[in-house]
């Protein structure tokens, strides 16, 4: 339903961009066309989460640390302030392509909101962690259930470019409740860490999430060319 209602929003949305380039008065008419592509972006936003509730991903293992290194490998790349920490080898059962977008989001949240993202693994009471953590001041303990609702922006200005569309954080969530983890928050006087956590058994296989549905987004040009290593 979701889909199909941000399909039917892109003809009008076109026909108004269209009608606000004919307005004369151009602080109006510039003020008018950001709002009509901040419309647009989270249309387009709410067809690719909603078309990921219906897409499933089967699982398979992986290397969990190659896959996390190709993500902050990509992040670097593009030149921002990531850098991943090596730890011990873990072989983890999961969605690839999910688990990618979940983690993907996360950094590019540390880095926007926190200047930098230092991503590291670690294994410790039944459960595999993924930590990003980042230098700024955190999320406020009030707000931290606030912040997994879809189109939710801590950053209140109307600028995508510094606040988002407001999903990332659902689409995370989302990708590990339906591995049977979930995503918490750590606020220290040097940052913050985001944390997923995930259950993990000791032959490395994943504990839940087997069979259920999952987001599941393509992955680019140059992500779809690296190797995660298959075990």
């Amino acid at each position: 339903m979701l889909a199909a209602i941000g399909h039917d929003l892109r003809t009008p949305l076109t026909s108004m961009r269209l009608r606000a380039e004919f307005v004369r008065d151009e602080d109006v008419r510039a003020k008018m066309l950001a709002t009509i592509e901040e419309m647009q972006s989270m249309t387009e936003a709410a067809i690719a989460f909603a078309r990921g509730e219906s897409t499933e991903e089967e699982t398979r293992p992986i290397e969990l640390g190659a896959l996390i290194g190709s993500i902050c490998d990509d992040q670097e790349d593009l030149g921002r302030p990531v850098q991943f920490v090596q730890g011990e080898k873990l072989t983890f059962r999961c969605r690839p392509e999910g688990l990618r977008r979940a983690v993907r989001n996360l950094i590019e949240n540390a880095v926007r909101y926190g200047e930098e993202a230092k991503v590291s693994l670690r294994h410790r009471d039944g459960n595999v962690e993924i930590v990003v953590q980042d230098r700024g001041p955190g999320i406020p303990e009030m707000m931290q259930e606030k912040v997994f609702a879809p189109f939710f922006r801590l950053e209140a200005s109307r600028n995508k470019e510094t606040g988002g569309i407001g999903l990332g954080l659902s689409i995370a969530r989302a990708v590990a409740r339906q591995h049977g983890g979930d995503i918490v928050f750590n606020t220290g006087n040097d940052g913050m860490q985001t944390i997923i956590f995930l259950p993990y058994n000791v032959e490395g296989k994943e504990v839940a999430g087997q069979g259920q549905r999952l987001w599941s987004f393509p992955s680019t040009k140059r992500q779809a060319a690296k190797k995660v290593a298959i075990q």
